[in-house]
């Protein structure tokens, strides 16, 4: 009794695989058996014959010659070689029998251009064995009677040679990308490097500067004020604890975009601060340091409050070690979309003097973000302003 089959479920979804995740050697079988199908069917399209011989065969002749130069394309990727040699001698065999193949004869202009395009080894050997091999082909053709004269085989021989300059031209444009990729690839990797060194450095020069300083300024207490020496050294250690945080909170980060190109500033979870809380910390260290900014405090973008919030931590480490106790200013305005920054401390003995790591990724911040830092001695105070749009983004980081 005729029963209906049962019903589908609908969560079983058929699995298609898409053509390019096929293996090549799959995607150039087919080509290969539709040239097989085409040279087998009575199409009446005149095939590629070079001594114009015409000798009966048995029957199972032609098939397998139409095969040695159809199928065999399959490896024409994976091995090149191989599969022109193998081409090349049903088509050789195909000439000499005086059999006629169809379009299958097109296969040794596929053979010629996949051997350009994609051998490795020994290309010219190879190259010059076929080349070789033509010359022979001729002449036996020649001795068993072919009305070909020497220009043809010239034409022939020419003719041959344009798949030849066509792989290589795609070989050579496949070099350039892959070139151009493993350039990109090599920026990417330099890109994130500098990234690195430069939080790395603003992280651990603000902490540890500000971990001596504290240090120092317990020589100048008397051995009577232990509430005071104990408080001193109750900040170091906070100042340590909150370096290994943002250490940490980095490494997460970076672990987070891991295989990916980082051309930004660091991501706004690497560190959750902006300019009033370093200001609070400062303050609660007892380092002479103040903020003005407006209020509302202005809506800017993950990226440029990070951005602020490092180039203020490095202005004020560089006042720390240059102009140790000096009071320190920042100023914090927003006007027409553009933020600045404005960092003011005194002056103590000559200043910092030719601008070091720390100066230099301040400046490289601001440029990823479209703006600019300037840096100098104003009226015995040292400045450093850093403006850019409140909503810029990274930009690729300029090549030094």
């Amino acid at each position: 009794m005729w029963s209906r089959p049962p019903a589908r479920d609908p969560r079983q979804r058929r699995v298609r695989v898409p053509w390019d995740g096929l293996p090549v050697w799959v995607r150039d079988a087919a080509g290969g058996i539709l040239l097989l199908v085409l040279s087998l069917l009575p199409l009446g399209v005149a095939g590629v014959e070079l001594g114009e011989l015409h000798h009966d065969v048995a029957d199972w002749v032609p098939p397998v010659l139409i095969a040695g130069q159809s199928l065999a394309l399959a490896a024409r990727r994976v091995a090149p070689g191989t599969t022109l040699a193998v081409v090349g001698v049903s088509f050789a065999a195909a000439q000499l029998a005086g059999v006629g193949t169809g379009v299958a004869g097109l296969g040794l202009f596929v053979a010629i251009y996949s051997f350009a395009a994609h051998q490795q080894r020994q290309r010219r050997t190879i190259a010059a064995a076929v080349a070789v091999g033509y010359v022979l082909l001729a002449f036996a053709l020649h001795a068993e009677g072919s009305p070909e004269r020497l220009i043809d085989w010239a034409t022939f021989f020419l003719v041959l040679t344009t798949p030849w300059f066509v792989g290589l031209l795609v070989r050579r444009r496949v070099a350039e990308q892959a070139a151009r990729e493993r350039k990109a690839a090599d920026d990417a990797v330099r890109e994130a490097r500098n990234l690195l060194a430069r939080d790395l450095h603003d992280i651990v020069t603000h902490h540890v500067t500000a971990m001596v300083v504290q240090a120092d300024s317990t020589a100048y207490l008397d051995e009577s004020e232990t509430a005071e020496r104990v408080g001193t050294l109750e900040t170091i250690g906070a100042t340590g604890r909150r370096a290994l945080q943002e250490l940490r909170s980095l490494l997460g980060a970076l672990e987070q975009t891991t295989g990916t190109s980082s051309s930004g500033p660091v991501p706004r979870e690497a560190v959750a601060h902006t300019v009033a809380d370093l200001v609070a910390e400062a303050q609660q260290r007892g380092y002479p340091v103040v903020l003005a900014e407006p209020t509302p405090r202005p809506v800017l973008s993950d990226e440029v409050t990070v951005t602020l919030y490092r180039i203020a931590q490095e202005a004020l480490t560089n006042a720390m070690k240059h102009s140790p106790g000096a009071h320190v200013e920042m100023i914090l305005s927003e006007a027409d979309g553009r933020v600045e920054l404005r960092v003011v401390n005194e002056v103590h003995g000559q200043g910092p003097g030719v601008p070091g790591r720390g100066r230099r990724g301040m400046a490289d911040r601001a440029a990823l973000l479209g703006g600019r830092l300037d840096t100098g001695v104003v009226d015995g105070h040292f400045e450093v302003v850093a403006s850019f749009a409140s909503d810029a983004r990274a930009t690729p980081e300029p090549r030094r």
